[in-house]
């Protein structure tokens, strides 16, 4: 496919189109702010989130003359508030990210609908696109966190348009700067670095002899010498070679306690350790976090399936663990004697979670993965939108999570379909969009749930924008395709 001949209308009247993504996407974020916001957290904007310590803290430690600790988090959201904590206080700092999340959110609302214009050379397409992004309060409603979340959307998005820009333009500069935000993103998202030999793959593609070798080279540099950087520090500091995370999947602070060892069981058979879910698996265990009420604190969630029964232990061996866990919880014992239970509980599920790979080898290395992929997926895509129950909502307010809904399973039906038939026919994908983006929907929804067995909902929110173009783009594929085998007839 050529590039579109002429300026489309989206690029014609852009400032228009990106000052009400702008409008819109700050509204969105208000919502957000009014629901989420707790009253001891500093500045006037930001909303903390269970991970932002983890981002922000090493900053602190830094400016206070010590070292970057805790280590776990590569440095993408605590790059850019470093800078701002230069000239600015803590709260000040984290309304900057606020401010740089919105403007990121809105501009690629516009940019979004210029992805669909080169997919399909049609600014219908394109309109209908920004239209929907921009009603759509799924991604935005992270802007207001701090968190990797609102930046991972919006450095895919940029990133998705320059490598297509350079491409069009044949620009070793425009294909740095798409290495330079994709960079960016596996220091939000590090499991995105697997992605990094398709992105050279798709540079070396697309771009015209005889500078393929050096598109590939170059859409690479970027992470290649931010990452170095990065690796050097990890060696002084640990004596380790850490190109990505330190502590390896999950942080030290996690991994220590009891609850991960519940966590790392039920992942075995495919359940929902959400902890903060009402009705989760893990709440049944004994963990829970917020919504106590809905099930009694986790005694009313579901019991472990039968399918998470092996022989070597029984459901009753699975309850007795759990009355242990909440008495654990309750406090009551010496600190000695509290460790002591706490590594008791961690080896007695340690022996079941090896219990289950030995006796349930099928259900341990392929179920489970498919109904992890079921956890994360079977969502309505409104849990974290206005949290309170549906029947006391404002009718404005049901309006409003309806529509957000029908959005999603928009996105991850329609887009779906869209994903399979675009990478069944990827050896004719005419330009590096047509590739990309149904690769990096298809990576970032499994890569959790069905090689990391990690559910959380919220890594939807990553790849919709790119499902949600993808599949606008199926429709009018069809609809075009109806029309013409109509009008022959019809003439």
């Amino acid at each position: 496919m050529n590039p579109t001949p002429g300026r489309s209308l989206l690029e014609r009247r852009w400032i228009l189109f990106v000052l009400l993504a702008l409008v819109l996407r700050g509204l969105y974020m208000n919502m957000a702010i009014a629901e989420l916001r707790l009253p001891d957290t500093p500045g006037l904007l930001s909303v903390k989130t269970g991970d932002t310590s983890s981002y922000l803290d090493p900053i602190e430690s830094v400016l206070a003359g010590g070292s970057y600790q805790p280590d776990y988090r590569m440095p993408g959201v605590g790059a850019p508030y470093w800078v701002f904590r230069q000239f600015m206080d803590v709260g000040a700092s984290r309304d900057a990210m606020v401010v740089v999340q919105w403007l990121l959110s809105g501009i690629n609302v516009w940019l979004l609908g210029l992805l669909a214009v080169r997919l399909t050379g049609s600014d219908r397409v394109g309109v209908a696109v920004y239209a929907l992004f921009l009603l759509s309060a799924y991604s935005s409603w992270y802007d207001a966190s701090i968190s990797s979340d609102s930046l991972a959307v919006s450095t895919l998005i940029v990133s998705a348009w320059f490598l297509q820009r350079a491409v069009d333009r044949r620009s070793l500069g425009l294909l740095a700067l798409a290495g330079l935000f994709f960079a960016w993103q596996v220091f939000l998202r590090p499991v995105s670095a697997a992605l990094l030999p398709v992105l050279a793959f798709l540079a070396f593609r697309y771009f015209p002899a005889p500078r393929r070798w050096l598109a590939a080279v170059v859409v690479l540099l970027p992470f290649a010498v931010t990452d170095a950087l990065w690796t050097l520090r990890n060696w002084r500091a640990h004596h380790e070679l850490n190109p990505l995370t330190n502590q390896g999947l999950m942080p030290e602070d996690l991994t220590s306690q009891v609850h991960w060892h519940v966590m790392n069981f039920i992942q075995c058979y495919g359940g929902n350790y959400i902890w903060w879910a009402p009705g989760s698996d893990m709440r049944w265990y004994g963990f829970w976090k917020g919504g106590a009420t809905l099930d009694n604190e986790g005694r009313l969630a579901k019991a472990p399936p039968d399918h998470a029964i092996v022989p070597g232990y029984t459901r009753d061996d699975l309850f007795a663990i759990s009355e242990r866990i909440r008495a654990l919880s309750a406090g009551g014992l010496s600190q000695r004697d509290s460790l002591a239970e706490a590594n008791a509980i961690s080896a007695e599920l340690d022996r079941y979670a090896a219990l289950y790979q030995e006796q349930a080898p099928f259900n341990y290395h392929v179920m489970s993965r498919v109904r992890m992929l079921r956890n994360v997926m079977w969502q309505h895509g409104t849990e974290s939108m206005i949290m309170r129950p549906f029947g006391s909502l404002l009718l404005w307010e049901k309006i409003f999570k309806v529509v957000q809904v029908m959005f999603y399973l928009f996105a991850y039906t329609v887009g779906t379909c869209a994903v399979i038939i675009l990478l069944w026919n990827w050896r004719k994908a005419p330009t590096a969009l047509h590739l990309w983006l149904p690769l990096l929907v298809t990576f970032m929804v499994l890569i959790y749930p069905v090689v990391l067995r990690m559910c959380e909902w919220r890594y939807m929110v990553h790849p919709f924008p790119f499902a949600l173009l993808l599949g606008v783009c199926l429709c009018h594929r069809v609809i075009r395709s109806r029309k013409d085998h109509v009008l022959p007839a019809e003439g």
